[in-house]
């Protein structure tokens, strides 16, 4: 119930871990007011801790000076990927989905991919789907928490991998995609590039959000507003 610049007075007091987490709560007009209260140097440790697609979704509606100077003050890892993702066309499945996905080889052992995913898991959107990628990071199978945990622990990966995946393309709508989460109920959706390789996932929440901005847009349409 607080006007932007209060609120981030009071948000102000937490760690950035935090900052980020309660900030993604807020509605995007929300948090566009509230960053014009925020100095660069600690708004670009928020951006960092944000999750990518929270992060370009509050981006994109920044102004675009603004984002300028606040890139050179972030990590080079962040900021390539920033401009990455601020490339995508808007509508895209690219320009909603995020990078934080879990990713293991087929050539290991259970066991160790559960070591694996345990060091992955605190910054990653969801571990529930684990994606198994070649070399190039081509998606050749994916393997569920739930079926791993249930495997031998020196069974390799690539004989309890679903080798039969359904993805969506980064340049495919976001409605489309939307509908393929719903469609199959899935927790999230591999997003490849046109040589098949991993780039991102489009999680339910995200989809969900999607449905309801494109039904919201067409009844406005119907009702000629």
């Amino acid at each position: 119930g607080l006007p932007p610049e209060q609120a981030w007075r009071v948000l102000s007091h937490s760690a950035p871990p935090i900052q980020a987490r309660v900030f993604s709560y807020f509605s995007l007009p929300f948090q566009v007011a509230m960053v014009d209260s925020i100095d660069d140097a600690t708004l670009s440790r928020l951006i960092e801790e944000m999750s990518s697609d929270d992060r370009v979704d509050l981006l994109e509606r920044m102004d675009p000076e603004h984002v300028e100077r606040l890139l050179p003050l972030l990590a080079q890892a962040e900021r390539s990927e920033i401009r990455k993702m601020l490339s995508y066309p808007d509508g895209s499945a690219g320009a909603i989905m995020t990078t934080e996905y879990a990713s293991l080889p087929s050539d290991i052992t259970v066991q160790e991919a559960v070591e694996r995913l345990r060091l992955q898991a605190p910054s990653r959107e969801t571990i529930y789907y684990v994606y198994i990628t070649d070399e190039a990071r081509h998606l050749v199978g994916f393997v569920s928490l739930r079926k791993l945990i249930q495997s031998r622990p020196g069974t390799r990966v690539s004989d309890i991998m679903d080798r039969e995946v359904i993805s969506v393309r980064v340049e495919d709508d976001q409605e489309h995609v939307a509908n393929e989460v719903l469609k199959y109920g899935f927790i999230a959706i591999p997003v490849v590039d046109a040589q098949n390789r991993l780039v991102g996932i489009v999680t339910h929440d995200d989809a969900a959000e999607v449905l309801q901005e494109e039904a919201t847009e067409d009844a406005y349409r119907l009702a000629a507003v």
